[in-house]
C-alpha cells in the first residue's frame, strides 16, 4: 500500500472521506507514529517515514499495511476525543502486533527488505548459566 492509499484507509475508518475533520498532515504524523511502534519488533527496526504519496512502508509485509491505518485511525479518534472508538482501534493494532511478533520469531512470517533478501534476526534467546558453581565438584553431604 502507498501512503496516499493508507491515508484513504484512514478516512474510510474515521468516516471522514471529505478530509474535513482530520488535516492530512496529522494523519500522516500518526501513521509515521506507527512505523516507530513496529520498530520495537527488531527485524523492523530498518523501517523508514512515509513521506510523499506513492511511497511504501519497507520490511512491513504487504498484508499488514493496513495496521498502520488503524493506528493513525485510533490516533484521530483520540484527538477527536472519541475515547471507546480509539481504544477499540488501538487494541485491535495492539493484537495484531503482537501476533505478527509472534509470527516473525516462529517462523511464519518471513520479513524481507527492498532488494528481497531475507532479514536476519539478530534475536538471540536470553538463558541464564550457572557459572558461579561446579556442579561436578559438588557431592551431596549428609
Amino acid at each position: 500500500m502507498q501512503l496516499a492509499q493508507i491515508i484513504n484507509r484512514v478516512r474510510a475508518y474515521t468516516r471522514d472521506t471529505t478530509g474535513s475533520l482530520f488535516v492530512e498532515g496529522d494523519v500522516t504524523s500518526f501513521i509515521n507514529e506507527g512505523v516507530d511502534r513496529f520498530r520495537r519488533i527488531k527485524e523492523l527496526e530498518n523501517m523508514v517515514y512515509l513521506q510523499t504519496n506513492t511511497q511504501e512502508p519497507i520490511l512491513l509485509p504487504i498484508q499488514f499495511h493496513y495496521l498502520l491505518a488503524i493506528y493513525s485511525a485510533s490516533r484521530c479518534f483520540t484527538q477527536d476525543e472519541q475515547h471507546n472508538s480509539a481504544q477499540l482501534f488501538m487494541s485491535e493494532f495492539e493484537n495484531k502486533m503482537f501476533e505478527l511478533e509472534r509470527d516473525i520469531k516462529n517462523g511464519s512470517v518471513i520479513i524481507k527488505d527492498k532488494d528481497g533478501e531475507i532479514v536476519v534476526s539478530t534475536d538471540i534467546d536470553d538463558a541464564v548459566k550457572d557459572v558461579y558453581f561446579a556442579r561436578s565438584d559438588i557431592e551431596d553431604v549428609e
